[in-house]
């Protein structure tokens, strides 16, 4: 069985989306600290001056994520969706799709990783995407950190391959996984170009950035990664 994982982002880039589609289970990392980083509450959309930084305000900065608060005493769910009708209201799949999101913003959540998994659910579903998912939060027994973790949730889940990110290289111990009988595979994404609004294609943006402009086709721009 191939496992992969990752944190609960807020509005998820298509690398995301790729790698919970490459394998056969997809565990939602919610018992980790929140990264000084933060990329777990912010991401981009793209309107007519670019880029556009969305970020969600928090009450503690330096929690797990499951425990992680969002301070809506500010109207961020205003000025988010505001951004997002203003960006995209052109786009072609706009009207078609705007009602899947539009209660998420409407119905103030107080948790950043219940937020951000209503929005993954979302974002998903309209990609077909059918792995299943797991909090690690729901399952104590798994312990560790960093390469640890992995290697525990492996085993917690009689996992053969782990699908890793780049990003984990830098900690991801090689010989450890050899040594607990789980092959190590790093993902492998190629990320597409599609028809855009405003301008020169930028990627990297947020998975809600090929919906709104390609719709029901937004599926075959994303190549389940195939591991032999």
């Amino acid at each position: 069985m191939i496992i992969s994982g990752h944190q609960p982002n807020y509005l998820p880039w298509l690398g995301y989306f790729h790698k919970m589609m490459s394998c056969d289970l997809f565990v939602i990392l919610d018992d980790v600290l929140l990264s000084r980083a933060e990329i777990t509450k912010k991401n981009k959309i793209k309107g007519p001056e670019g880029a556009r930084l969305l970020s969600v305000p928090l009450k503690r900065k330096r929690a797990f994520i499951k425990d992680t608060t969002i301070y809506n005493e500010i109207s961020w769910c205003f000025n988010h969706w505001g951004s997002l009708e203003t960006c995209y209201a052109r786009s072609p799949y706009w009207k078609q799709y705007k009602e899947l999101f539009y209660p998420i913003y409407h119905n103030r959540e107080e948790n950043l990783a219940n937020l951000n998994l209503r929005l993954i659910e979302v974002i998903r579903s309209i990609l077909g995407i059918t792995t299943p998912l797991v909090r690690s939060s729901e399952h104590p027994e798994i312990q560790g950190s960093k390469g640890d973790l992995v290697i525990s949730l492996c085993q917690h889940f009689q996992a053969d391959i782990y699908l890793s990110g780049n990003g984990a290289r830098a900690y991801n111990n090689e010989q450890a996984f050899e040594r607990s009988g789980i092959r190590l595979v790093y993902q492998d994404f190629q990320h597409p170009v599609y028809p855009q609004l405003w301008g020169d294609f930028l990627p990297n943006l947020s998975a809600v950035d090929l919906i709104f402009n390609c719709g029901p086709n937004s599926r075959d721009y994303l190549t389940k990664q195939v591991i032999l």
